[in-house]
């Protein structure tokens, strides 16, 4: 016998059914252990893994068995021994173990002999004790139990795979789902050795997501590795725990690293434990398998680092630039300035946001795009990673959170680095699994990240396994634009293609001023400069360049170019362009939302009209906007004062031609057109009255049918009629009757279209439906003068008819032989001048100015331009002039 161990030692492991560790009680670091093997006794062996160039061996029956009995009898029990003897060469303690004191003490080495799991050794001196051994493991094999039981030694023998050629597999197999398994030994404090159960399967699993200080090859340490892996051994070591595979780590090609990536879900997650006392970090390449919350970890981690905890006892964390209170806010989207920046109106703050750790696509090394407005669409997903924020986010509110602060480093200004929300969506997330960006790299401890980097990199994993945008093969989409700015003779050959079109859709990529912007053109695929036509804006300040001086701003230019940026800045608009000035930039008008901005600056009082507004079809807008901002004083006109002008008395001279006391003005709708001077009207506020009447009607003739015959139409009558078109009932007056083919001509009165129709589709008309008089009103463009050639005529009929097919304003300018002579206004468009600057018509001159002064002079001068722009009648000159008769032209 000899020395006795006593009190405060614990089995740490069982090796087999003969073999214990034993910790004592850790007193500033690990604590002691102690090896014991259980003397008098033996235990089948059991096989081991293959090291270097030895081969594995295999399990003794019931050898597993064996030690599975005595592993969960002992792990984690407090036990004493006595050492009663120790082995020559090798040092090794031989003695018993007792579990409990006193009358109530257990000897181990005697429990595993009764209970069949060891036999006597057979070199072991006999003497008494040993000759109770013997009777023991006599009565065990009597009874067959344990090592003893012949029928199931063939099973009793594990088929243990040490090393798998492709870990992949067995991942694929088992991935999901919780497994059991048993921690054989833990490496470090951050890699476990486990015999998963039942399949026996050897395997070494590295905890997803977190690295623990490790041990040299030279039998160095890092800093805190023994007490990482005491944290892990005192908690794990042969205990029965499951876990959860998350990935692999090696490959066919290298059997030696052929380890796994997992997470210990019971008895709990021992990652977390590690990461709270400052004994594990981070690392993001596997943080990207974990399949719990990653948040849990990061936040783990950053408590520890707070409280500077073993690993974070140096620990310096960055010194933020940005109060609390200002970490978050929220705001308006105004502009998107690449893949990464963005710009946040907060208040009448700008902020300008960088979207935290992502990359926008970069050009390729070598490869040289020009300047930022070039790269955008040549830098393959530059621009539809652009547009997928554009499109997104301009306009619209959303909420950021700031991650931390880049300071001003190589000529580059600070950068706010920040996770901004659209709802409920993470942009930076978005973005990535679109493939139109990638995660950034940061250094393994750099805590300057999004918080969510995690998903960042998950999102990128499945975009890859996707090939969605930059992870696509093949060849990347590029766009090849036409830069126009500055251009005089490329912006002159796209000059009768934009004109042609009309409205033109646009993206608004910047605003210079209130009225100059640069505006890319899908169609076309090129950037153009755009000048807003029909007003006179204020400039803005302007910043010093190379070339010149800065300038400060004119009176409410910063505030005409504030407006336009927060109406149209990167928004989708329509163009219509109307010229091109010598610098190569287009002239002509621009809608958003439908909203003229020419108009809309005018109203607000930020640009006055232009004179050359006169020639343009929104003339009647721009001025009545104006009208109404130097009423209301606003911003430009704050100080105007409208002179006074004394009107002279008219004097009426032509007896032939009678005007109104006071022009009336009523909302019509035009029915029919006769051609481009002669129309007929119905008045808005009559509709109402007159769909009651015709629905009453139609009602009567469809429940009492009228009889073939039973009516004989006369010239002038009121009769009701069928209209051919949509064969319904109509008031009409009879103005022919065509007494050998019955066929009968009538005008539709509330319509003023004439028709011929069959003497069966005609109807007395009752009474009560003839007291309301006819709603269709005849009427003249005042002055003016159809052509005679019918070509033209059909022209300028076709234009009418566009101008006449909304709701217009009417105005009886004069009556001439009974018939009003009326201005109608369409949009803000007098159609009677539009057809005159459109050389489709021509007017008769009054000799009244006092009284039609105002009218000649605008009729005069809508002419002038369409003889100067050559439109339509005038493209080959003058035809008004008296040579005009040589080329068949006459008035």
């Amino acid at each position: 016998s000899g020395h006795y161990g006593r009190g405060g030692w614990v089995v740490k492991q069982v090796n087999s059914g003969d073999t214990i560790v034993l910790k004592g009680r850790p007193r500033g670091g690990p604590p002691p252990e102690r090896t014991i093997i259980l003397s008098h006794i033996s235990a089948p062996k059991l096989g081991r893994r293959p090291i270097g160039n030895e081969e594995a061996s295999t399990d003794e029956p019931y050898a597993w068995e064996s030690r599975e009995f005595l592993r969960k009898f002992l792990v984690g029990t407090e036990v004493s021994f006595i050492v009663e003897y120790v082995i020559p060469n090798s040092g090794r303690e031989c003695g018993l173990v007792y579990i409990g004191t006193g009358d109530n003490s257990v000897c181990v080495n005697e429990l595993m002999v009764k209970e069949g799991w060891a036999g006597v050794r057979s070199n072991a001196s006999k003497n008494e004790e040993l000759q109770k051994y013997e009777m023991w493991a006599v009565e065990a094999q009597t009874a067959g139990i344990g090592v003893h039981n012949e029928q199931d030694r063939a099973s009793a023998v594990r088929n243990v795979k040490w090393y798998h050629d492709d870990p992949r597999m067995l991942f694929d197999e088992l991935k999901g789902s919780p497994i059991k398994a048993v921690v054989e030994s833990v490496r470090d404090g951050g890699t476990l050795r486990l015999m998963l159960l039942p399949s026996m399967d050897y395997v070494t699993m590295m905890l997803t997501g977190v690295r623990c200080p490790g041990f040299k090859p030279d039998g160095g340490s890092e800093d805190h590795a023994d007490e990482a892996r005491y944290a892990v051994e005192s908690r794990l070591l042969n205990k029965d725990i499951e876990i959860l595979l998350e990935g692999t780590s090696g490959g066919s090609m290298n059997a030696k690293n052929q380890n796994f990536v997992g997470s210990v879900v019971k008895p709990g997650n021992i990652a977390l434990f590690l990461l709270k006392e400052g004994l594990a970090k981070c690392v993001d390449w596997s943080m990207k398998l974990l399949t719990s919350d990653t948040d849990a970890y990061r936040t783990a981690m950053r408590t520890a680092k707070a409280s500077k905890k073993r690993l974070w006892k140096n620990f310096e964390g960055p010194v933020s630039t940005v109060p609390k209170d200002q970490k978050e806010f929220s705001g308006k989207v105004t502009e998107v300035v690449n893949g990464e920046v963005i710009v946040v109106k907060v208040g009448p703050t700008y902020k300008r946001v960088t979207l935290s750790s992502i990359r926008q696509p970069r050009p390729a090394e070598g490869q040289d795009c020009g300047p930022p407005s070039r790269a955008l669409y040549e830098v393959p997903y530059l621009f539809e990673a652009r547009e997928f924020l554009r499109k997104r986010l301009v306009g619209k509110k959303v909420n950021v959170t700031i991650d931390y602060v880049r300071p001003p480093n190589n000529g580059f200004p600070e950068r706010v680095c920040a996770s901004v929300f659209l709802g409920n969506q993470n942009l930076q997330e978005a973005m990535i699994s679109k493939g139109l960006a990638t995660v950034a790299w940061h250094k393994q401890d750099d805590d300057e990240r999004a918080a969510n980097y995690d998903a960042l990199l998950l999102a990128q994993e499945k975009a890859k396994k996707n090939k969605h945008g930059l992870h696509k093969p093949g060849e990347p989409p590029i766009h090849k634009v036409a830069d126009l700015a500055g251009n005089s003779a490329k912006s002159k050959q796209f000059l009768p293609f934009l004109q042609r079109i009309g409205r033109l859709h646009a993206v608004v990529e910047f605003v210079a001023s209130g009225s100059r912007i640069r505006v890319y053109i899908p169609r076309d695929t090129c950037l153009a400069t755009f000048l807003l036509s029909g007003i006179s804006c204020p400039r803005a300040a302007r910043s010093a360049n190379k070339t010149q001086p800065a300038t400060p701003a004119d009176p409410y230019g910063d505030e005409a170019l504030e407006f336009v940026k927060d109406q149209i800045m990167q928004r989708e608009v329509e163009i219509e362009v109307e010229s091109c000035d010598k610098a190569g930039n287009f002239i002509g008008y621009l809608f958003a939302d439908d909203k003229n901005m020419s108009v809309e600056l005018v109203r607000e009082g930020l640009a006055k009209m232009h004179f050359t507004a006169e020639r343009g079809k929104y003339f009647d807008q721009l001025s009545r906007c104006e009208a109404e901002a130097k009423a209301a004083s606003k911003r430009l006109w704050k100080d105007f004062v409208e002179p006074v002008i004394e009107k002279e008395p008219e004097e009426i001279t032509d007896s032939n031609i009678s005007e109104p006391a006071a022009p009336v003005l009523s909302e019509v709708v035009v029915t029919h057109v006769e051609d481009c001077s002669k129309l007929w009207v119905q008045r808005c506020a009559d509709g109402p009255a007159l769909i009651s009447l015709m629905n009453q009607m139609r009602a009567d003739l469809i429940s009492n049918p009228p009889l073939a015959g039973s009516y004989t139409p006369r010239n002038g009558d009121l009769c009701a009629a069928v209209f051919s078109e949509d064969n319904n009932w109509y008031r009409a007056r009879v103005t022919k009757v065509h007494r050998d083919t019955g066929i009968v001509d009538v005008l539709f009165i509330d319509f003023g279209n004439s028709a011929s129709v069959s003497s069966s589709n005609i109807a007395l008309l009752n009474h009560q439906y003839s007291s309301l008089a006819g709603a269709a009103l005849e009427c003249k463009l005042a002055f003016i003068i159809p052509p005679e050639d019918e070509d033209w005529k059909q022209d300028s009929l076709k234009e009418l008819q566009v101008l006449a097919s909304s709701k217009l304003v009417m105005t009886v300018i004069a009556k001439v032989a009974g018939v009003d002579q009326v201005s109608l206004t369409s949009n803000g468009t007098d159609v009677a001048t539009h057809l005159l600057s459109s050389g489709l018509v021509e007017f008769e001159k009054q000799k009244n100015r006092n009284r039609y002064g105002t009218l000649m002079s605008k009729y005069e001068a809508a002419m002038s331009e369409a003889r100067k722009n050559r439109r339509n009648r005038f493209q080959y000159g003058d035809f008004t002039q008296d040579d005009a008769k040589e080329f068949g032209y006459s008035k």
